[in-house]
């Protein structure tokens, strides 16, 4: 289906969910019971906007003989917010039905296109100014919107009208510049009337059936659309977990086989701990661009010059791996590794930074591609010991990593797989489409959880030919490996299986001698208490603690003090617990500090303000303790990650984040070994040191 007429600007929906997911839904869902409605008489959006489109053409005449006479304001003025009530009335925003709190409208000039509706200056303009403080007045649409959703009482949508061009604002994704527009002049010329089609689907998010709870109450559709969107990214994320896994093994098997083609044997110089962490370090960095990407807000990388994206970004890997991988030429080659080792150098070191330097206002910014350093531990040389051009771990062998290998790692970071979405007894199901993940959409929680799944995972070097078997053949609570003369020994449910990728056949997992295995161990998560933490479960247990600690005694905290709070996590993880206790102090330090002041955050600085707060919390209060090595590693770039904004170098987080034991500390006391054999800390206190 064809969405030319609607604009899902920094992926407000993910772009896979909304090609391919949300038509499927809405015609089980919305679209159903407008039909129901419609039987009986009863007005719907999609009959609304349906039946207006030659009213628009209209009123799209009297405009251009408006503009053609060089008529005045007031005239254009009248004929675009007759325009708009007509557009209101047709989505069934009726007066009566804005009485509440959930929406507000904001009437701006018309516009020709999404373009010009976000122009200030332009048709971006309020058709009346408005004075939200004494001398201050705000003359823009998307000002006022950012105005009305930090207010204390905000709306949880605003709809912006310029003419035939909707934006909708949604309080919780507007600061991150994430929005959906619809320009009903395209939609109209199109005239797209199928069931499902894009006219049903505008009417069906921009309809009050989808901005307005209904009148017994409950969320708004578009909230569950929004929700069901983000649950299917917490899906993906359980899809990017496996092929994080898998991405490990694919690395890893890849610099065994290059040192063995050097005539080195991988056992007599590899440390199978060190090359487990060294994939997983480049994975990360691999990650962590493809999260900044999907961020442009972050200003971390500079995704809005179109020299990046054609000659440096990930997307453009992604186009690259979208299609198939030529000949054995291509597969050998190095373009991939060689492509992303001058972003990843690039990224730590800069190019063209200004530094502390004045540029000349003259100065054409556009020409000039500049990355600031970063200086990241994540980005150095020295942070990979295995993967390489004269790597001296290894004695002096090459082991970059070739095209064939890189593809299918970028693939499975990149990409979804297709799916069936429902059962046909002849077809085996409709499949729907694989498509790029929309990083915009997996936040710090689902990273998170990608990251925390692998954290008691282990790797190691096959010393014979092993199968995999789990229980029901399913690995995600943990697996066995089996050596091939024990196989006749196991039912065939137990084996793990996977779909080769050429002949769509199920096939059991097996590793050959030499090979790099990465698993889970079948009790290894139960024994280590490597679970994620859903954001549900840290958003109220953050919020119940920060309502015990402030306003004690009948006295108000005062915003300062929330900057002298430690915060710590005894027990890291990813550092799920940690990020939201930074995000909820953050910003309830923001909205106190106003107040005490009297001044309001002007609406297109706050989420940079927020981020400068959340970063100061981070690198100055929060400390956390894991006794996984990895786990340290993983908390650093979600943290990283979550405290982000344009102009920070790589946060260091190295005295504050460190690898122990939370519950019995770094005292200076200790057992004798023989002690601890004989397990004397039941009966007997250490040894003062």
């Amino acid at each position: 289906m064809s969405l030319e007429a609607l604009t899902n600007h920094r992926e407000y929906l993910s772009a896979h969910y909304l090609a391919e997911v949300l038509p499927g839904s809405l015609k089980k869902g919305l679209l159903t019971e407008w039909a129901a409605r419609e039987k009986k008489g009863e007005p719907t959006p999609r009959m609304g906007l349906r039946g207006m489109r030659q009213a628009y053409f209209a009123a799209k005449s009297d405009r251009l003989e408006l503009l053609e006479s060089r008529a005045g304001d007031e005239p254009r003025l009248a004929l675009t917010r007759k325009l708009h009530q007509e557009i209101l009335a047709a989505l069934g925003l009726t007066p009566e039905r804005l009485t509440g709190s959930h929406l507000s409208i904001v009437e701006g000039w018309w516009a020709d296109d999404t373009d010009e509706a976000g122009d200030a200056d332009g048709a971006g303009r309020l058709l009346e100014p408005v004075e939200v403080e004494p001398r201050e007045v705000i003359t823009s649409c998307f000002d006022y919107a950012s105005h009305l959703l930090t207010s204390d009482d905000p709306p949880r949508y605003v709809l912006i009208l310029n003419g035939p061009v909707l934006t909708l604002a949604d309080r919780h994704t507007w600061a991150e510049g994430r929005y959906l527009a619809a320009n009903l002049d395209v939609a109209f010329g199109r005239n797209d009337t199928s069931p499902g089609g894009e006219l049903d689907t505008i009417a069906a998010l921009f309809g009050v059936d989808s901005l307005l709870p209904p009148e017994e109450g409950g969320d708004p559709q578009l909230a569950k659309v929004v929700d069901e969107s983000r649950q299917h990214a917490v899906g993906v994320s359980s899809e990017l977990r496996d092929g994080l896994r898998r991405s490990v093994e694919l690395i890893a098997n890849e610099v065994l086989d290059r040192l063995r083609e050097q005539g080195i044997n991988p056992v007599e110089v590899i440390e199978p701990k060190i090359l487990t962490r060294d994939c997983l370090r480049y994975l990360y960095r691999i990650l962590f661009l493809l999260y900044a990407e999907a961020r442009p807000e972050l200003g971390v990388l500079p995704v809005d010059a179109p020299e990046y994206i054609s000659g440096y970004s990930m997307a453009r890997l992604g186009e690259i791996v979208w299609r198939p991988l030529g000949g054995e030429q291509a597969r050998r080659g190095l373009h991939l590794y060689q492509s992303l080792e001058l972003l990843f150098r690039m990224v730590d070191q800069g190019y063209n930074p200004r530094g502390n330097q004045r540029i000349d206002e003259k100065t054409s910014e556009g020409k000039i591609l500049r990355f600031e350093p970063m200086y990241s531990d994540l980005f150095r040389p020295n942070a990979i010991r295995y993967i390489g051009k004269n790597v001296d771990a290894l004695d002096g062998a090459d082991t970059r990593l070739r095209n064939a290998t890189l593809y299918q790692v970028l693939r499975l970071l990149m990409l979804t797989s297709a799916k069936r979405r429902s059962r046909g007894r002849r077809s085996g199901g409709k499949l729907e489409r694989g498509g790029f993940i929309s990083y915009a959409q997996l936040g710090i929680n689902q990273l998170g959880a990608v990251y925390e799944g692998l954290m008691s995972y282990t790797g190691f070097i096959a010393t014979e030919e092993l199968y995999e078997v789990a229980k029901g053949g399913d690995p995600k609570d943990g697996s066995w490996m089996i050596p091939a003369s024990k196989v006749d020994e196991y039912p065939d449910e137990v084996f793990v299986t996977r779909e080769n990728e050429i002949t769509g056949v199920k096939e059991r997992v097996k590793y050959a001698p030499g090979s790099f295995v990465y698993r889970l161990a079948g009790r290894d998560r139960q024994t280590s208490a490597s679970y994620y933490t859903p954001q549900s479960l840290t958003e109220v247990t953050v919020q119940l603690a920060l309502e015990y600690r402030l306003d004690q005694d009948g006295k108000k905290t005062p915003a300062r003090e929330l900057l002298d709070w430690t915060i710590c996590e005894p027990a890291l993880g990813s550092g799920a617990f940690l990020n939201e206790a930074i995000n909820q102090v953050a910003a309830e330090y923001l909205r106190r500090r106003q107040e005490e002041l009297g001044t309001r955050i002007d609406p297109d600085q706050y989420a940079t303000e927020l981020q400068k707060v959340k970063t100061y919390i981070a690198l100055h209060n929060c400390y956390g303790v894991d006794l996984n090595e990895t786990a340290v590693e993983l908390a650093e770039v979600s943290i990283w990650l979550n405290v982000m904004h344009r102009g920070l170098k790589a946060p260091w987080f190295g005295l504050h984040l460190r690898r122990g034991n939370s519950l019995i500390g770094g005292r200076r006391q200790y057992y004798t070994p023989q002690q601890i054999k004989n397990k004397a800390w039941l009966t007997t206190a250490p040894a003062d040191q």
